[in-house]
C-alpha cells in the first residue's frame, strides 16, 4: 500500500511541476525582456510600434482571426503612410520586414505605425503573431512610382 500511495504522490508532483512550467511559459507579464532590458511583445519581438511622419495618409487595417480585412495597400513611392490596426479578437501586428514597418494592436484595440517606401515594387506584409502567417494571415502592398 505505502508503495502504490508513494507512487501518486510522486504522479501529483509530477503533473503539479509541469502544469507550473505551461503556466510560466504562458505568463503575459512584464518579465518579457531582451537582453538589453526593452520589453518584447508576443509578436515577433518588436519593442514598438514605428513612428508615423506628420501629414501621412491614414489606412485603416482589421485584422481578426487569421486575415486581415485590407489584403492589399496600393501607395507611391516616397509617400508617407500610417497603419491604422486594429485587432478584433486577439493581439495582431503589422509587418513589412524590407520597409522596417511594424504596429502591434491588444485585442479590441486600435494602434498606428507608419512607414514610407523609398522604391517601386511589391511587398509582403504579415501578422507575426505565432501561427497567423503560417495560416495566411498575410497581405500585400504594391509600391508604384508617382
Amino acid at each position: 500500500m505505502r508503495s502504490r500511495s508513494r507512487a501518486r504522490t510522486v504522479g501529483i508532483v509530477t503533473v503539479t511541476a509541469a502544469a507550473l512550467l505551461v503556466l510560466g511559459a504562458c505568463s503575459s507579464g512584464d518579465d518579457d525582456t531582451t537582453t538589453d532590458g526593452e520589453h518584447m511583445e508576443e509578436g515577433g519581438g518588436h519593442t514598438e510600434n514605428s513612428p508615423v511622419a506628420p501629414g501621412a495618409r491614414t489606412i485603416e487595417v482589421s485584422s481578426t482571426s487569421f486575415e486581415y480585412g485590407t489584403p492589399m495597400i496600393e501607395a507611391t513611392v516616397g509617400e508617407d503612410i500610417e497603419i491604422s490596426l486594429t485587432a478584433d479578437d486577439v493581439l495582431h501586428d503589422f509587418i513589412i520586414d524590407e520597409l522596417d514597418a511594424h504596429v502591434s494592436a491588444e485585442p479590441g484595440e486600435t494602434a498606428s505605425g507608419g512607414f514610407t517606401a523609398s522604391e517601386a515594387g511589391e511587398y509582403t506584409f504579415y501578422c507575426s503573431v505565432p501561427g497567423h502567417r503560417d495560416a495566411g494571415m498575410e497581405g500585400t502592398l504594391v509600391v508604384t512610382e508617382s
